[in-house]
This record gives C-alpha cells, structure tokens and sequence, in this order.
C-alpha cells in the first residue's frame, strides 16, 4: 500500500477471547485521499487473518480469505492515483475469524460528518469453486434498489451476480449450512453502525475451516471475473444515488 502511495498505517487494538485472555491485532489500513472535498467514503475490507496451524493440521485459508485480500490488493493498484468522486479506504482486517474485532475497532475508530455517505464493500471467500459460475452480493435492504440498478449496469458473459438482503434467500440459493449471512463477516460491524454494505462472495464453501482449503479447490478463473466485475463496480459507483 505504501509502494501504491496510499495514506497507509498499522492500527493496532485490543480485544478479550474468552473471559478473561486479552487479546491483541492490528489492522492494516490505506486511503486514497482524494483532491477535492467529497460526500461519501467507500470503505473496502477483507479479513487477512486465518486459522492456521493447529496441531498437526493446516489451514491454509485459499479461498477463506486469501481470496478477499489479494482482491483488495488488485483492486488497490486499479486505484492508485485514480481521481474518483469519493473517498476510498481499503482495510486489512485482523481477528474476524473469532469475532469480527478488528473491523469492529475500525468502525469504532470512524470520525465522519454527519454528511458523510458510508459505504462498505466486504470481500471474504470469492474464490470457491462450484458448478454455478455465481457471485452473491449481499446488501442492506435500504441501499438495495441503488445499488441493484448500479450492479445490473456492469455486463459479463461468464458469470452471474445474484443480489439478495436476506439470509434465507442465500441460503436457499446455496446448497449447504444454515447462515446469517448479514453477520457472517466483516460488514457486520458496519451494519450495525447504520451504515450501507454490500458483500461479495461465492457462497457455501464445503471447504470452509478445513484443511481442503487450498489452491486445488480454487476455480481461478472465476475468482477473477469476480473480481474483475467487482472493480468494474466501484469504477461506476455513484454515491449519490443512495
């Protein structure tokens, strides 16, 4: 991020696991500051943190979330220097996989004007494969009418892009668990804050929290039309429509 010449700084932060072990992250955050004064901030999160080693057993985490980070850091590079309408901010968060405390720190940290339009784009698990070339977005029932007509406008011929704002629709739409999508990741602690959201990903994985994990149960070429159209979106993004 610093190469990119972005703003980039380490923030740090404490959290309790448990009742009584505290814990410590950091997040990892850039903004590209833009130019002119703006109304809106669009804010980019993917969580870098995983299970890891434990005991004998790897999780290497390709698609959870290998998959959201390396987005973050294209799409980072699509952007530097680019003059755009609002402010964009790009977070590596820390801790999600036990609570979702670092993108709940962030949020915490946010000083914004009332008149500031918030925007989060979460990406976490793009890359799984399945037999249907689909990528959901989930968003907040308030901002879906907007952001439906802005994702409707970006074309491809090789995937599909479902938009939903409920759980039970996604769930119904993928074949596996039961999920609260609205609080399965990062634009949790967004949502919560009243803030607009809108997630990117593939879906169940079978392989979520295993060892098959992996680069093999990779589709990559469909992680990169997803990504691709992602920054296709925020390319058009029109903040004034909310």
């Amino acid at each position: 991020m610093q190469q990119l010449d972005y703003d980039s700084q380490l923030q740090p932060f404490k959290y309790t696991a448990g009742f009584f072990t505290e814990m410590s992250g950091q997040n990892v955050v850039a903004t590209l500051m833009p130019k002119h004064p703006v109304k809106a901030h669009v804010i980019l999160t993917a969580h870098y943190d995983h299970l890891g080693k434990q005991g004998h057993n790897l999780y290497a985490g390709a698609n959870d979330n290998a998959s959201g980070v390396s987005a973050l850091l294209f799409i980072a590079a699509q952007f530097a220097g680019a003059p755009l309408p609002f402010q964009l901010s790009f977070v590596a968060t820390d801790a999600e996989e036990n609570g979702l405390h670092g993108a709940e720190f962030f949020v915490s940290q946010l000083q914004l004007d009332d008149s500031i339009t918030v925007l989060n784009i979460n990406l976490d698990m793009l890359a799984v494969s399945r037999p249907k070339k689909t990528l959901y977005a989930f968003i907040a029932n308030a901002q879906r009418q907007a952001l439906q007509h802005q994702l409707a406008a970006i074309s491809s011929d090789t995937i599909k892009v479902k938009v939903t704002s409920s759980s039970n629709i996604m769930n119904r739409l993928n074949t596996g668990e039961k999920i609260d999508w609205r609080r399965a990741s990062d634009h949790y602690a967004f949502a919560k804050a009243g803030f607009a959201y809108i997630y990117f990903g593939m879906g169940y994985d079978p392989h979520h929290h295993k060892s098959s994990d992996q680069l093999s149960n990779i589709d990559q070429q469909l992680y990169i039309e997803a990504v691709n159209y992602i920054t296709q979106f925020i390319a058009q993004l029109d903040m004034t429509k909310f």
